[in-house]
C-alpha cells in the first residue's frame, strides 16, 4: 500500500464515524444517524502532514523536527481487510519519508476489535488513562501506543 499526498479533492476522506484523534479510527458499528462524524482539519503547518490512500488518511501531527517524533491518527473508511497494510504504510512513512524516529497515538480499547494490527505493525502500549475519554455512554480508558525506529 502506498500513502499519497493529500489534495483537496481527497476532503471527504477526512470524516467520518470514527472515535477523534485515534490512532486506529476505525468505523465504529451503532453510529447514531444523527450524530456529526469526526471532522479532521487539512494540514495546517509545518508540524502537520497528511497522506491518504483510498478510503484512509493517516496525519502526523505535532511533529517535533527536532526530537524527530509525531502522533499519528488514522481514519478509515469501510472495510478492514488491507488494516495491517494501512499501518505498516503509515509507520514506513514515518520512519522513512518522514525521517522520524518515535510515532505515538491514543486508542480507546472499548472502540476497537483489539490490539493485534497495532502489534503487527511495531507499536506497544506504553501507558493507560482511566476514563479518559466519554465512549458509549460511559467513561473509557485510553492507552498510548508507540514505536520507536531503532538505528
Amino acid at each position: 500500500m502506498k500513502l499519497r499526498g493529500y489534495r483537496d479533492a481527497d476532503r471527504g476522506l477526512l470524516s467520518g464515524p470514527w472515535l477523534a484523534g485515534e490512532l486506529l479510527g476505525l468505523p465504529l458499528d451503532g453510529w447514531p444517524a444523527l450524530a456529526e462524524p469526526t471532522e479532521v482539519p487539512p494540514p495546517d503547518g509545518d508540524d502537520e502532514e497528511l497522506c491518504v490512500t483510498d478510503g484512509a488518511f493517516v496525519r502526523y501531527t505535532g511533529i517535533d523536527w527536532v526530537h524527530r517524533r509525531a502522533r499519528v491518527e488514522i481514519g478509515v473508511h469501510g472495510g478492514l481487510s488491507e488494516l495491517d497494510e494501512l499501518l505498516a504504510a503509515a509507520v514506513e512513512h514515518g520512519f522513512t519519508g518522514l525521517n522520524l524516529r518515535r510515532l505515538h497515538g491514543w486508542v480507546t480499547p472499548a472502540a476497537r476489535p483489539g490490539p493485534a494490527a497495532l502489534a503487527a505493525a511495531g507499536f506497544r502500549r506504553e501507558a493507560v488513562v482511566p476514563a479518559a475519554t466519554w465512549f458509549d455512554g460511559a467513561p473509557a480508558a485510553r492507552e498510548i501506543w508507540g514505536t520507536i525506529r531503532h538505528d
